[in-house]
């Protein structure tokens, strides 16, 4: 579960180490280098991440929320990608990849290009965020969402996960492909044989895992 420690989930980059990295070039590349490794993290990470959104995620926030496989935002959050008003390319620590994969080009172009700010709620209609909830709400809706990931069969998250990230790159063959190695994989799992037991004998499944 990623969250912020504070009021916002978080907002961005330090303006300091901009100003800094405006001088250097090395300095430049090397700080860009480090925040795409963090949303690389987040898209490889082998098991399901959540973001919870406890307020404003703008710039680099923002892309950090896109980057986990849930989000969840409490109602009246803002999620903005303002790079350009700054001087900055919108194409920044994921933006350009995940963001028109989740609400299609044209409103990413209105994203990106003007650095526009939409709310949770219109987040939601556009399927940039999974639901926005209540503040008090919060903690509910993300433990559940939690606790019934960690009591799902871990192999079969993780190779699910697998196939859907690789999926926004791959063909029709391709993605073919790894879904017969990923169910011949997960067919042979212990959490196979309880799912199908506990389906059989209507109770909940209790799988361990691997």
């Amino acid at each position: 579960v990623l969250t912020g420690a504070g009021k916002a989930f978080c907002a961005g980059g330090d303006f300091s180490e901009i100003q800094a990295a405006n001088a250097d070039p090395l300095k430049a590349e090397e700080g860009v280098g480090v925040f795409l490794d963090v949303f690389r993290a987040l898209r490889e990470i082998p098991f399901p991440s959540v973001a919870r959104i406890n307020g404003d995620a703008v710039g680099g926030g923002c892309c950090l929320a896109l980057g986990c496989d849930f989000r969840i935002a409490v109602r009246g959050a803002r999620f903005g990608l303002p790079f350009v008003n700054i001087g900055l390319a919108g194409a920044d620590l994921g933006a350009s990849y995940i963001l028109p994969r989740l609400v299609g080009l044209t409103r990413a172009t209105e994203m990106l290009l003007l650095g526009q700010t939409v709310t949770a709620e219109e987040a939601v209609g556009f399927g940039m965020i999974h639901r926005c909830v209540e503040p008090d709400a919060l903690d509910q809706e993300v433990g559940d969402l939690v606790g019934r990931l960690a009591r799902g069969p871990r192999l079969a998250l993780r190779l699910t996960k697998q196939a859907l990230v690789a999926s926004l790159d791959r063909g029709l063959e391709e993605a073919l492909a790894f879904e017969r190695y990923a169910q011949t994989l997960a067919i042979q799992s212990p959490d196979v044989l309880e799912g199908v037991k506990a389906f059989l004998e209507k109770r909940p499944p209790r799988f361990g895992g691997a």
